[in-house]
């Protein structure tokens, strides 16, 4: 919601239409406070988990989105494509068979929604990779950029979640480190240069990293606004969003790693009480997340 006013613009047409995003702002014909597709899907993941717990079936998957499923949320034209189909009969297997691209999709569909696996999984980190890929399918993200940027979240979420608990501080060269061993060299090298660069200007971070829909821009860019200012849930939103390019998207990981580790109450109120609150809103958001919690402590 935060990203969502200037999504796909630079950091510079940021800078040159709004000054600074620092709080919730109306635009692409939405209210302030609207969500994208990014929740959107998110929750259907989530409704997916809770209706059939301990694992994640593709079908009630693939129905949960299909039901949510609003055209206006910003949806990317692939994922747009496979769940109208569904929406109008079409099996999700069906749906991927015609939409499917080669070898595919690289975006960060996965990773955005990736949020209630770990909640769900806790505190069993493997199950979390594993359904974290899983999820992926559904939307034809099975390229191993696209997986390896869900799994990459989705850890991060749960060990964050086990840190912010603890009380321990986040060491963010150590923290990305324990992610170097994969061999996918796109991530291996801006995660190495995340540890590094902590410090850096953004500009610098849209040159090395990007910022764009894929997954090893996106997902990196968001650790990187996290773990640049750990300790200020708001100052970390704030550097996510404004980096510009996919920002609904850069704004929804770094809010979800920011929340693991700080809890809802530690984003501002002004921002809280402006969220879009229908049917499946706010509210109805932070139940999800709440039952999700309660799955993983049974």
């Amino acid at each position: 919601a935060l990203g969502m006013p200037v999504e796909g613009y630079s950091s510079f047409d940021i800078k040159r239409t709004v000054g600074e995003v620092r709080d919730m702002l109306p635009g692409r014909r939405c209210k302030a406070g609207s969500y994208t597709d990014d929740t959107q899907m998110m929750i259907g993941l989530a409704e997916a988990l809770l209706e059939k717990p301990g694992e994640l079936d593709h079908d009630t998957l693939a129905e949960k989105f299909a039901l949510n499923f609003e055209e206006d949320r910003g949806y990317g034209g692939n994922v747009w494509n496979i769940l109208n189909a569904i929406r109008s009969g079409a099996s999700w297997r069906r749906a991927l068979d015609t939409f499917r691209l080669p070898g595919g999709s690289y975006a960060n569909g996965a990773a955005m929604r990736a949020a209630p696996v770990p909640l769900a999984c806790y505190p069993d980190e493997d199950k979390t990779e594993r359904l974290a890929v899983r999820q992926a399918a559904v939307t034809g993200h099975t390229h191993e950029i696209a997986q390896f940027g869900a799994r990459l979240q989705a850890v991060s979420i749960i060990r964050l979640i086990k840190k912010g608990a603890s009380g321990e501080p986040v060491i963010g060269k150590k923290f990305v480190d324990e992610f170097l061993d994969e061999d996918i060299s796109d991530y291996d090298r801006k995660l190495s240069w995340i540890g590094a660069n902590l410090s850096a200007e953004p500009e610098e971070v849209i040159n090395v990293i990007g910022v764009s829909g894929v997954a090893s821009e996106s997902v990196p860019a968001a650790l990187w606004s996290f773990l640049s200012a750990w300790e200020d849930p708001e100052e970390a939103l704030i550097r996510a969003v404004n980096l510009g390019g996919d920002t609904d998207t850069i704004g929804a990981l770094a809010g979800s790693l920011t929340g693991a580790y700080h809890g809802i109450n530690a984003f501002p109120r002004r921002w809280r009480d402006a969220l879009e609150n229908t049917a499946k809103g706010r509210d109805y958001v932070i139940s999800l997340a709440d039952r999700l919690c309660d799955i993983a402590l049974t």
